[in-house]
């Protein structure tokens, strides 16, 4: 009788790891609070929020976290840069219970594919300051912790056109399908290629890893050693303005300005293109985006540069290079070759 008793509790015991256990692919549970959060009474949609200032107004450090562990990967990008940072947090703060907290997590990502976002106290009023929006989160099951995922979609029109650069630590899981839902979360931002992840096993590499990332994605403590990805392109008496991605090609793009060209009309104004020399470098940048107006572009097999005036269906040949900020593609939106001067800021 005692065997039997010891194996059917093995038994449960196998079952229930296996509904929470998984391989690297499956969902990783949310974070779980060290300290419980308390609620503090009410909400600040209506006020919005003033990140915590620092001496370098350049960057700001956005982030939500269930424990410490994204909280200090954005409290050492902010000591790194000198910089603002901000939390995100839910309206109302998760149970400290491990399950309730898991269910409640499964709900909020399903009630998002619904388009219905958990409300958040967080807001901001405008980033016209920040030249890079640091975007940081746990991974809970696959996916953006919720509250960022909401921050995003309400804040999508005040990002148009800024640089978001994307951070998050995880059990096991990747960073690939958050990125993709930024991108859906704010079509007219950039999203920076380049993004770290820090699983649990990664977390002691802090020191080395988060610097060398900075460094890579072009962010500098000092004001004066950080590179503008921003640029002018005049058009007639009309100058509207691009952000470029920052990757090899579009940091090659950059490096070649000033530059006068003529854009050629393509499929009728569907896109100006035009053929810089020698081609652009693409090495080891991610090729494939469904453009829309604004999109600055290369078509990798002709090496033609091509901003998208309408938009077109997905292409593994396109590789995305910058955007043209708000509504400066409407400059563009013209019949015939257009003359152009593109400078840097």
């Amino acid at each position: 009788m005692k065997k039997i008793l010891l194996f059917t509790w093995m038994l449960l015991t196998v079952v229930s790891l296996s509904a929470c256990g998984g391989s690297d692919d499956e969902p990783v549970t949310p974070e779980q609070p060290e300290t419980p959060e308390q609620p503090d009474g009410g909400d600040n949609d209506d006020n919005p929020d003033t990140p915590t200032p620092s001496g370098n107004g350049k960057y700001l450090v956005l982030y939500c976290s269930r424990t410490s562990n994204t909280e200090r990967v954005a409290q050492s990008i902010r000591t790194t840069l000198d910089c603002d940072i901000l939390e995100v947090e839910p309206q109302t703060p998760y149970d400290d219970d491990y399950n309730s907290m898991l269910s409640r997590a499964q709900e909020e990502l399903a009630a998002i594919r619904q388009g219905n976002y958990p409300p958040i106290k967080t807001s901001v009023e405008n980033f016209d300051a920040y030249d890079i929006v640091f975007v940081g989160y746990p991974i809970w099951y696959g996916s953006m912790a919720t509250p960022m995922q909401t921050f995003l979609h309400e804040h999508a029109e005040k990002l148009t056109g800024k640089q978001i650069a994307l951070f998050a630590t995880s059990g096991s899981s990747g960073i690939s399908i958050s990125v993709n839902e930024a991108r859906n979360l704010c079509p007219d931002a950039t999203i920076i290629d380049r993004t770290l992840l820090l699983t649990s096993s990664e977390l002691s590499q802090m020191a080395t890893r988060i610097p060398a990332w900075l460094e890579a994605i072009g962010a500098s403590r000092n004001e004066s050693e950080a590179t503008s990805l921003k640029m002018n392109i005049t058009v007639g008496n009309r100058t509207i303005t691009a952000t470029i991605e920052n990757n090899a090609a579009g940091r090659d793009f950059l490096s070649r300005l000033p530059l006068e060209v003529t854009l050629n009309d393509y499929n009728n104004t569907t896109e100006k293109i035009f053929y810089p020399s020698p081609a652009l470098k693409t090495e080891g940048i991610t090729r494939g985006c469904a453009p829309t107006p604004g999109d600055i572009t290369i078509y990798a097999p002709w090496g033609n540069v091509a901003i998208f005036c309408k938009s077109w269906s997905h292409s593994n040949d396109l590789i995305k290079i910058g955007r043209i900020d708000g509504n400066g593609i409407e400059a563009l939106t013209v019949d015939g070759d257009i003359r152009v001067k593109i400078e840097k800021q």
